[in-house]
């Protein structure tokens, strides 16, 4: 488990390391009005995954009260039975 942890923590400085470094490579190469596009586009971007998360997620959700539900249910009809 401690492995992992430290993997996650080396994978997650090297993602931050290769952003850094890619917003380094835009502001060198690309004028300002570039680098603002650019920039633009990529939060688009990350609004549209966030929103697809969302939905993602509460799907999820639906499931779950779904499948709590039909657990509930299935116990009661047993104890109704029991009686």
């Amino acid at each position: 488990m401690e492995a992992l942890l430290e993997k996650e923590g080396t994978v997650e400085s090297w993602n931050d390391e290769r952003l850094d470094e890619l917003s380094r490579r835009v502001d060198k190469t690309a004028t300002k009005e570039e680098a603002t596009i650019i920039r633009n586009g990529m939060a688009r971007g990350f609004d549209k995954a966030d929103h697809e998360f969302a939905r993602v997620n509460d799907r999820l959700d639906k499931l779950f009260y779904g499948l709590s539900f039909f657990g509930l249910t299935l116990v009661l009809n047993l104890a109704a039975d029991k009686l």
